[in-house]
């Protein structure tokens, strides 16, 4: 799937996340220049979180059951431990929904900030990024919510520098 203009994400919570949910909408919003919607009906996608709070199979399961539909998900599946090298199953061979499209695992602990600083966790916001084709130098730049405001803005700006030509070539031609 690929987006070509800006990435919006609506935020599904299956469950408490004791806030860790936070760090990976601060990420896709700063490095890859998305924007969350407050509305499911305006965005492009559902961003799941699902902590797991019992057994990775049964709390997935769960979130599954509760996602609205109509919309593609990406399930970020929040793993809770002290420790950044938890070694972690690949909780995509536990998705049966066609509506997710992506499944990440992430580490998280409340008393670390949410989540950990950890390869684990770099490697899932980039797989997130890469999945939806964002570039985040071109989003950072072009941070724009109607993008057709940029185009107006150029013509308008050729079309001063072609006014200014033939005025000069006008002149020019008087001497």
């Amino acid at each position: 799937m690929s987006y070509t203009g800006m990435v919006s994400f609506y935020v599904h919570l299956a469950g408490n996340t004791l806030g860790a949910h936070l760090n990976v909408v601060r990420e896709l919003i700063t490095r890859g220049g998305c924007t969350e919607e407050m509305s499911l009906e305006n965005c492009d996608y559902i961003l799941a979180f699902c902590p797991i709070t019992s057994r990775a199979g049964t709390d997935i399961e769960a979130a599954q059951q509760e996602l609205p539909g109509g919309k593609h998900v990406i399930l970020v599946v929040l793993h809770h431990t002290f420790n950044p090298d938890e070694t972690l199953p690949d909780s995509s061979r536990l998705v049966t929904s066609s509506n997710v499209i992506l499944t990440v695992d992430c580490l998280f602990h409340e008393s670390r900030g949410g989540l950990l600083e950890c390869p684990r966790n770099k490697a899932a916001v980039d797989t997130i990024c890469r999945n939806l084709d964002l570039n985040p130098k071109v989003r950072r730049t072009l941070n724009c919510k109607n993008p057709w405001k940029i185009g107006l803005a150029v013509s308008i700006f050729i079309f001063v520098i072609g006014v200014i030509l033939v005025i000069c070539l006008y002149k020019y031609k008087k001497l």
